[in-house]
């Protein structure tokens, strides 16, 4: 949990779908980052504070107060049914590329994530989840549920998914930038003779 998330949001949206659905668990992957240089970030001691106001800590909203090795990340990704990313409205998440959202796509998780940055519209654009608007509960537990509850809709995400989430492999991300650097002079004039 970064300052730049919105847990708090997630959480609401937990406590909004407690009593209907007990059995929609959230688990979060890390609270304390393993550099102890990096000073403790004030918005995960307010996420858990937030769970326990709400009653769904240890009970519908589950944390790893450590963190989740590299290694071991798929473990859990693969354990899971969809990933869910939440930002606020601001500067940074239009410009942010959310890499934890790539992991999504490897491990061929639907995404539920707030709107207003280039991954979201992918989400939208090529129905790989939901999309939902910043700080808004209601929409966001509506959203959980009908990833869990929706199972065409379910499925094709996930067929979606694996169409997908190849173009994000780095042989094929990386490919324009290795053609250049093999041959940046021929790359520059073809580029001033082609127009592109």
């Amino acid at each position: 949990i970064y300052n730049w998330f919105d847990p708090i949001t997630l959480i609401k949206a937990m406590a909004l779908l407690k009593e209907k659905r007990p059995d929609i668990k959230l688990y979060f992957l890390g609270l304390k980052h393993p550099n102890p240089e990096v000073r403790e970030l004030q918005l995960a001691n307010q996420t858990v504070e937030m769970a326990k106001k709400l009653d769904v800590c240890d009970k519908n909203v589950f944390f790893n107060y450590g963190w989740v090795d590299y290694e071991q990340r798929q473990n859990y990704l693969l354990e899971a049914d969809v990933g869910i990313i939440t930002h606020p409205e601001q500067i940074e998440t239009r410009f942010s590329f959310r890499t934890r959202m790539l992991d999504y796509l490897w491990a061929g998780l639907p995404i539920i994530s707030t709107e207003g940055d280039s991954l979201s519209e992918l989400i939208e654009k090529k129905d790989l989840g939901l999309v939902v608007k910043p700080e808004d509960a209601q929409n966001l537990a509506l959203a959980i549920e009908r990833l869990a509850d929706d199972k065409q809709f379910y499925s094709q995400c996930q067929e979606n998914i694996e169409m997908e989430a190849g173009q994000y492999q780095w042989d094929k991300i990386c490919k324009p930038l290795i053609d250049f650097c093999r041959d940046p002079v021929f790359s520059a004039v073809r580029k001033k003779v082609d127009g592109s």
